[in-house]
């Protein structure tokens, strides 16, 4: 079990075969700049070169999620003289949150948030390109820009509509409001909510179970389930006949065919 150095933006810690990336700017209650996106980046290139991780885990430091982007850094970046015909710092800054969003939500590796507090704005987006929320029962939740005036920036006019319906997602932005994670279970948000001190040990187990599991299957099921929200639905089961015919080559397909003759528990390869 290894983490970075403690004053890092975001640390990383290994936990068994989880590795755990935690937003480590609790005085700003974990606000988004440059280098929480960098800690971000570098931590998701870890998990990536390491074939042991099987799972990767978002959470914080300190009683807050994300509270979203650092106000008063994208003020600094606002105020930024831009050169003529060049993108503002500000508008650079949101395409590169962008990237960092769109690449956790495309991650092959299942990612899996670990929502221990607020969780608005930016805070709220990054918990809609998880895979699976676990949240604890202190956990508050919502989007939050309109109280400021702002509007949103990764993606959560576009992730909320899908993830909860037209109206909820309407209301959930129009109003700004928070609500306690409770709210959110029976939705396609939150999995599960658990009293604050048993969080890690929840989520600790559910990282468990899904790493025993095949990766290169997890992976094909995570970009299918993605595709089926958008493709016609001959085209998607069309996609993973071909998908399940490509995965009969893999190594973890023989492992599993072989275990279940053999009556015992499968150990994934991983390719």
């Amino acid at each position: 079990m290894t983490s970075t150095l403690t004053d890092a933006a975001v640390l990383r810690e290994r936990r068994g075969p989880a590795l755990w990336l935690r937003l480590n700017r609790p005085e700003v209650f974990n606000g988004i700049d440059q280098d929480v996106l960098d800690g971000l980046t570098a931590g998701l290139d870890a998990a990536a070169a390491d074939p042991g991780v099987r799972v990767v885990v978002l959470s914080a430091t300190g009683t807050a999620f994300c509270a979203g982007a650092d106000l008063r850094y994208a003020r600094s970046l606002a105020d930024a003289p831009a050169p003529p015909g060049a993108a503002s710092a500000g508008n650079a800054f949101l395409h590169r949150v962008r990237a960092v969003l769109d690449r956790i939500e495309s991650f092959p590796t299942p990612v899996v948030a670990a929502a221990n507090g607020i969780a608005v704005g930016g805070g709220l987006e990054l918990l809609l390109v998880c895979d699976l929320v676990i949240a604890s029962r202190t956990a508050r939740i919502g989007d939050g820009h309109a109280v400021y005036g702002q509007i949103p920036g990764g993606g959560a006019s576009v992730r909320l509509v899908r993830r909860l319906g037209l109206a909820t997602a309407k209301h959930l932005m129009f109003t700004g409001d928070l609500h306690p994670a409770e709210r959110y279970l029976g939705t396609d948000l939150v999995v599960d909510v658990v009293d604050p001190e048993e969080l890690v040990g929840a989520v600790d187990r559910l990282a468990a179970r899904i790493a025993s599991r095949s990766p290169v299957g997890l992976a094909a099921m995570k970009r299918l389930a993605h595709d089926a929200h958008d493709t016609p639905l001959p085209v998607a089961v069309q996609r993973e006949l071909e998908a399940s015919a490509l995965h009969e080559r893999s190594a973890d397909w023989r492992e599993g065919i072989t275990t279940f003759a053999e009556k015992r528990t499968p150990d994934f390869p991983g390719h």
